[in-house]
C-alpha cells in the first residue's frame, strides 16, 4: 500500500478487544516505547499476549476469507439505510463521499436536534449508535472534520455515526428507521431551533 506504518485494531474485524497490530515497512526506523526486554523484535518490552495474538490472527484469516461477501452485504445494507433515511426523515445531510467510504458506516447529520439526545433515546430501544468516532468519545464539541466540510456547528452537533456488520439484517434497518423517525419527531417538537424554523 506504500505506507511506512499501519496500525489496526482486532475488534474492527471481530477479533479480541484490546488487541492490535502495527505493520512496519522494512527499513523504517523506530525506537522502543518501553525499555527492559527484547520482545517484539526489540521494539517493545513485555510478555506478549499469545492468546490475544492467536485470536487476532484467526479473526484476520476469517475476515480475509469472507471479505468479498461481507463487503457486498454491508454495501447493500448501506444503500438501503441511506435511501430509507432520505425517504423518512426530512432535513438531513449524509456526510462523506457517496462511494469512496467504508461499506459498514454511515454518518448522518439531522438538523435542529442534538445527537446525544438521539443516542440516549435509541439506547432505550436497545439500538446502539454514536455521535462520533470512538477516539473522540467524551468530547462535547462539534467534530472538527464536519466543520471542515462546511457543516455548521448546530448541524454537526446533530450527527449520528451508524455502523453495522455481518449479523445486521434488512429487518434491523427497517426497525431502526421506524424508531428513529419517532425519536426525531419527539426531539424536534422540543427543539427551539425547530420551533424557530416552523
Amino acid at each position: 500500500m506504500g505506507v511506512d506504518l499501519l496500525s489496526f485494531s482486532a475488534n474492527q474485524f471481530y477479533g479480541p478487544s484490546g488487541m492490535g497490530g502495527l505493520y512496519i515497512r522494512s527499513g523504517t526506523s523506530l525506537w522502543p516505547l518501553l525499555d527492559g526486554g527484547v520482545q517484539e523484535n526489540n521494539k517493545r518490552a513485555g510478555t506478549e499476549n499469545l492468546i490475544g495474538i492467536i485470536g487476532l490472527g484467526t479473526a484476520a484469516d476469517l475476515a480475509f476469507r469472507d471479505m468479498d461477501s461481507r463487503i457486498r452485504q454491508c454495501l447493500g445494507l448501506k444503500k438501503k439505510l441511506i435511501q430509507s433515511l432520505k425517504d423518512h426523515i426530512t432535513e438531513i445531510f449524509i456526510n462523506g463521499h457517496p462511494e469512496l467510504s467504508l461499506p459498514n458506516l454511515v454518518s448522518v447529520s439531522i438538523r435542529y436536534i442534538e445527537g446525544e439526545g438521539i443516542v440516549l433515546m435509541l439506547d432505550e430501544e436497545k439500538i446502539l449508535v454514536s455521535t462520533r468516532s470512538a477516539c473522540a468519545a467524551g468530547a462535547l464539541q462539534a467534530s472538527h472534520v464536519l466543520l471542515a466540510i462546511n457543516r455548521d456547528f448546530a448541524d454537526a452537533q446533530g450527527t449520528l455515526v451508524i455502523t453495522f456488520g455481518k449479523e445486521t439484517t434488512e429487518a434491523d434497518i427497517d426497525r431502526f428507521i421506524e424508531i428513529l423517525q419517532n425519536v426525531v419527531q419527539t426531539l424536534r417538537a422540543m427543539s427551539p431551533l425547530y420551533k424557530k424554523k416552523v
